[in-house]
């Protein structure tokens, strides 16, 4: 119903590892298509930068460049999300989208960017509390007409005369730009990015919805958080792990779906 075509920037030893993984998981009506990540540092490598990430998370800001170039919209995740819902859902929001509209972001759910977490604290630009880029949603047509390439470096780059380094990576630069454009971004719910940060305020998000859709551990510490409801996080992320792959590899409902051109028969 929904097929799914996933975009992983990986490392060569990554690369083989998840190849054969998907070759032999045979799950129908997914694509996948790699990208070296060594081809892409030298284009974010003159960006000082603090986070435990390196130069991993601000790859995402040369996607538009890196992507083919048919390619219109996309779903940018980290790789510390836990999803509790169907990503379909998650894509039907680019239909809010107004035309000038090219980022779809959750809301920073910590004082981050508000820059009183502690004495001297000096954050990068954001508007308001900021946004974290654990999900987003791109259109890269637009990204692209608007001279996107341009915008995030001249942005980083008059940043960086003040500041001496980027601390949250390619959401520190996001956050500047918009705070220059605001229009360009689409704030998405809250119950799509539950961040789990240190400083997390996430509780005013989960304490309201009764259905949340997406986890994101974005604490260096990761499942070993200290939070008074990690347990029932937890729990959600174990569940995910503990189901049976084998059951996506045949359709439950509706025709099975046809083999890819050239594909072995087996």
């Amino acid at each position: 119903k929904n097929p799914l075509h996933f975009h992983l920037v990986t490392d060569a030893v990554a690369r083989n590892i998840l190849e054969m993984l998907f070759y032999t998981w045979m799950v129908p009506a997914v694509r996948v298509s790699f990208y070296d990540a060594e081809e892409l540092k030298p284009q974010v490598s003159w960006i000082p930068n603090k986070h435990y990430s390196g130069l991993y998370g601000l790859m995402k800001l040369v996607l538009p460049a890196a992507l083919p170039p048919d390619l219109a919209r996309v779903i940018v995740l980290d790789t510390d999300v836990t999803f509790a819902s169907d990503i379909a859902e998650l894509w039907a929001l680019f239909a809010h989208f107004s035309d000038e509209q090219v980022i779809g972001l959750v809301e920073n759910q910590s004082d981050w960017y508000l820059g009183n977490l502690w004495r001297n604290h000096r954050p990068w630009p954001a508007l308001g509390r900021g946004f974290n880029t654990g999900v987003i949603l791109l259109r890269l047509d637009r990204l692209r007409q608007a001279g996107w390439g341009q915008m995030w470096k001249l942005t980083a780059t008059r940043e960086l005369l003040t500041l001496p380094a980027t601390s949250l990576a390619d959401q520190d630069i996001f956050n500047a730009v918009i705070k220059e454009h605001p229009e360009l971004v689409q704030t998405l719910p809250c119950i799509w990015n539950v961040q789990l940060s240190d400083h997390t305020l996430a509780e005013r998000c989960y304490s309201e919805a009764s259905d949340l859709k997406v986890i994101h551990w974005n604490s260096p510490k990761k499942l070993r958080v200290k939070n008074k409801h990690v347990g029932y996080f937890r729990n959600l992320h174990l569940t995910f792990l503990g189901y049976d792959g084998n059951l996506l590899r045949r359709e439950l409902f509706g025709c099975p779906s046809p083999p890819p051109s050239g594909a072995e028969q087996v």
